[in-house]
């Protein structure tokens, strides 16, 4: 009996410890504040734009935040074209011998046209053995050369095309069209000032809804789209007894689009 008394203080201090421990636990949760929901004002939908209170130092603004969109089209003035030779032999320094002299023909007619030496670059160079799986063993070897070739002139593109193919070109990879420098730089302007109309004329539905004035723009940032249309116009492997004839190649328009964010102050 006396064992049983001597406990019971134990008991009363354990119990004690485990609850306060539970009332640390739980009152910071008890204590957090309900969170107010974010409600767009009545006539701005949230597709539209986003109205808020924003603060710059020690002064506070009211600011509306809103994107616009443009875009610019024009023809591709430029294009690039994938071409090669593939060669299989049964030893290494086979394939690679006999590629090289192919690959010298076929770029010797790529320049015979008036393509300069820095518009053509090496984009793929492998060799890499042939296996029999069954007798695992080794078959042969391949090697791929290809080259990419800078058009500025696309009227050429079939013509070209076709003097590699002349030239023992076996691989022809397909050709993309593009925009040049100077002319992606115009159509980027053009995309540009089309999406702050578009920014203009949405603030301009808002203001008016809410009868707000505007009393500057705070801040504007942008993001580009370069349009990359790729087109195959030809086999991917031209046997090398197949006859050749003219490859039409047809170019297509290519757009320019801009973003931009724009945040107002209003009062």
């Amino acid at each position: 009996m006396e064992s049983r008394t001597r406990y019971v203080p134990v008991l009363a201090i354990c119990a004690s410890i485990i609850l306060a421990a539970t009332i640390v636990a739980f009152s910071p949760l008890m204590l957090q504040p309900a969170k107010e929901e974010f409600r767009f004002p009545v006539g701005i939908p949230p597709s539209l734009g986003t109205v808020a209170m924003t603060t710059i130092g020690e002064e506070q603004v009211n600011t509306i935040t809103l994107s616009g969109s443009g875009s610019a089209s024009a023809k591709a003035d430029q294009a690039r074209l994938t071409v090669g030779v593939q060669t299989e032999r049964p030893y290494a320094s086979e394939a690679v011998d006999e590629n090289a002299a192919k690959m010298t023909e076929v770029i010797d007619a790529i320049r015979a046209l008036g393509i300069a030496e820095e518009d053509i670059e090496t984009v793929t160079y492998s060799v890499y053995p042939n296996y029999d799986y069954e007798s695992r063993q080794v078959t042969g070897y391949m090697v791929v050369n290809m080259v990419q070739v800078k058009i500025s002139e696309l009227d050429m593109i079939g013509d070209i095309i076709d003097a590699a193919s002349e030239a023992d070109a076996n691989r022809i990879d397909g050709v993309s069209f593009e925009l040049s420098e100077d002319l992606a730089e115009d159509l980027k302007l053009d995309a540009f000032r089309a999406a702050l109309g578009d920014a203009e004329t949405k603030v301009g539905v808002i203001t008016e809804t809410l009868g707000l004035e505007l009393t500057g723009v705070l801040s504007v940032s942008e993001s580009v789209y370069y349009p990359y249309r790729p087109y195959v116009g030809v086999e991917t492997v031209i046997s090398e007894r197949a006859p050749i004839a003219p490859t039409p190649i047809l170019e297509g328009s290519l757009s320019v689009t801009v973003t931009v964010q724009v945040v107002y102050t209003f009062q």
